[in-house]
């Protein structure tokens, strides 16, 4: 097999590795319970993952919503940015759920600051398209963010 030939047959093998890498690892579907036009998912039939976690005021379909792609060591100062039920509100100590879109790290938050979960500190976990309330231990008493595999 000539060296040109042998490259060629290297490029369509990898090509095809790439493909099918594609088609396994692309976005799931997508369910976002209560979607509205100031959701950032509305009406779409699967997730377009943007490595974000997005917490909103409420449980209600026109909850204000902040989104975030780091760590947070602490909520205070940071405020509900989406329009809506909660817009302006402190994030701190008002999340009453949460979507995680990111498709390969767990969001955990925290009910204290600076992610400690030390001792008998609750937080709760959101796993890659996780989308519901906080668990009750931190619904509406959450003050950090970290994220991890």
């Amino acid at each position: 097999m000539t060296a040109r030939r042998l490259m060629g047959a290297l490029a369509a093998g990898v090509a095809l590795v790439a493909a099918a890498t594609a088609l396994a690892t692309g976005p799931a579907t997508a369910s976002v319970p209560g979607s509205t036009a100031s959701h950032p998912a509305r009406d779409l039939r699967a997730a377009a993952w943007d490595g974000n976690i997005y917490l909103y005021y409420s449980a209600s379909a026109n909850s204000s919503w902040s989104k975030y792609a780091g760590w947070v060591n602490d909520f205070a100062g940071h405020t509900f940015a989406a329009g809506g039920e909660g817009h302006g509100r402190a994030v701190k100590n008002n999340v009453n759920r949460a979507w995680n879109n990111d498709a390969n790290w767990t969001a955990r938050i925290y009910y204290n600051e600076n992610q400690n979960a030390s001792g008998p500190a609750p937080y709760d976990d959101f796993f890659p398209g996780n989308s519901r309330q906080l668990n009750s231990s931190v619904r509406n008493n959450n003050a950090s963010l970290s994220w991890w595999r």
